[in-house]
């Protein structure tokens, strides 16, 4: 039996983190330090890159000084897909910030792209909106002096933030990313499987600052740490990383409540493109071969929460249930932080409250934020559906899916059964069971230690369907009332 151990390491929105696992999917030990998201003024969102690579190296070295280096087998790297990162490939140094996926400052940048959300969509399987990486370089590359020098002068690099830690643990040996990564960037053809000749040209960009492209799993180079060379065998986005940690395969669904939330169904071999949802790349091993998947994003999930805090209203996470548990008369509320996600698409929505009285309490507040999330995401779910894509024994995952109410509140609306994920840290495991399948291990047993007691519908079909149309009808008040 291999009794080494396998580094996760997690580039997330709130954290970053480090996880060693074993063979047999058991967390061994962590480590993880915050990440400090900046937003200058309003719908901008951007992060230090050297603050980043920092915090993640500093908690993958400090995990590994616990475990010893001689236990380690190699390291999986996952991450932000949409978030992108600028950097000097002579130097490694960075040429500007790095830009959030939730940075939505390339709005005018996007609009100048002479090409329609109808050919962008079948090209990429996404829509051409400010959040996606290739709005976020044509602005820097306008807008930041140092970026547009380094491309002049052809030094620059430009990649997601699983790419540049890779490029920095690989000394400047590895620059690349897997299919889940380069989609995010809106340059990506998921037909073809690469960089795409058409999109590279409308937003001026050209192919030798792309990372290249590599399998999920693959040789990604290695990190010399006091003499030890440890393979890099794994690079792959967050909500992907997810799904294989919970094993959802063809005709499988699943929920990531996390920063944003993500509603993801695998559809398999097919690409079908359906007008308001998501086509992203799923993982790709070592076999032949690509699988696709159906996805629904909330822009806002976690960060309702953080920007209720905002607001003076203290909301810990932890707290969600106590405080959802008291509510008397929960408000009506639209989490519409960042403007509308799926399938919707509105990006100039904003958060709405209504139903507020001077006896409305914290708790009414935190418990209409639960409903708004969960009704939300039901508008995806069901949207699915129409087209075919039922959805049934939904996995869910991720810090928010700690909410007994919020999950209970999703069951209820969906009248579908949710199987919740034990370990929450589900990206790092799934990148972790990725690396061990590569090597040759036997996963089988992973999915065993992951499932929570199945949460069953507890509403009446028909008062469920009665809350669903006061939503809409609530939802259409506040389009009808900007």
């Amino acid at each position: 039996m291999n009794n080494k151990l396998i580094i996760a390491l997690d580039q997330g929105s709130s954290s970053s983190r480090a996880l060693a696992i074993n063979m047999q999917g058991e967390l061994k030990s962590r480590e993880s330090v915050p990440v400090n998201t900046l937003r200058p003024i309003a719908g901008q969102a951007e992060l230090n890159a050297e603050d980043l690579l920092s915090g993640q190296v500093g908690v993958l070295e400090k995990l590994v000084a616990q475990v010893g280096i001689d236990q380690v087998a190699c390291l999986a790297l996952s991450g932000q897909r949409s978030t992108v990162v600028f950097w000097d490939k002579i130097t490694g140094k960075p040429l500007g910030p790095v830009l959030s996926w939730q940075d939505g400052r390339a709005g005018q940048s996007i609009e100048q792209i002479d090409l329609t959300q109808e050919s962008v969509h079948q090209i990429t399987g996404l829509y051409k909106t400010p959040f996606y990486s290739a709005a976020k370089i044509k602005w820097a590359l306008d807008h930041i002096p140092a970026v547009s020098q380094a491309a002049k002068e052809n030094r620059l690099c430009i990649g997601p933030t699983v790419s540049y830690i890779i490029w920095h643990l690989t000394a400047g040996q590895v620059f690349a990313c897997d299919a889940t990564l380069a989609q995010r960037m809106l340059l990506f053809n998921i037909h073809k499987m690469n960089w795409d000749e058409q999109l590279l040209n409308a937003f001026r960009i050209q192919r030798q600052w792309l990372p290249q492209l590599k399998r999920t799993c693959d040789d990604y180079g290695a990190w010399n740490y006091q003499g030890h060379q440890i393979p890099i065998n794994v690079c792959i986005g967050d909500q992907q990383a997810a799904l294989c940690a919970l094993r959802v395969v063809s005709g499988g669904s699943c929920i990531n409540y996390g920063t944003g939330a993500f509603f993801m169904r695998n559809i398999g071999k097919k690409c079908h493109l359906l007008p308001g949802l998501l086509t992203s790349v799923a993982t790709s091993g070592s076999k032949a071969g690509y699988e696709y998947l159906l996805e629904g994003p909330l822009n806002a999930c976690a960060t309702v929460f953080t920007w209720l805090n905002s607001l003076g209203l203290s909301v810990n996470t932890t707290d969600i249930d106590d405080l959802a548990s008291k509510a008397q008369k929960p408000i009506w509320f639209l989490p519409a932080l960042g403007g509308l996600g799926a399938p919707y698409w509105d990006f100039s929505a904003s958060p709405v409250m209504s139903g507020l009285s001077a006896h409305t309490s914290k708790a009414d507040i935190v418990a209409g934020v639960v409903q708004g999330l969960t009704y939300l995401m039901a508008d995806i779910v069901f949207y699915a559906e129409r087209f075919g894509f039922k959805s049934s024994d939904i996995k869910v995952s991720g810090g928010l899916a700690n909410s007994y109410v919020l999950l209970q509140t999703q069951a209820n609306i969906l009248q579908t059964r949710l199987l919740p994920c034990a370990e929450r840290e589900s990206t790092a495991v799934g990148a972790a069971l990725l690396a061990a399948e590569y090597m040759g291990e036997n996963t089988s047993v992973w999915e065993t230690l992951h499932l929570l007691p199945v949460i069953q519908p507890n509403l009446p079909s028909d008062v469920a369907e009665k809350k669903y149309d006061e939503w809409h009808a609530f939802l259409n008040w506040c389009k009808s009332n900007r």
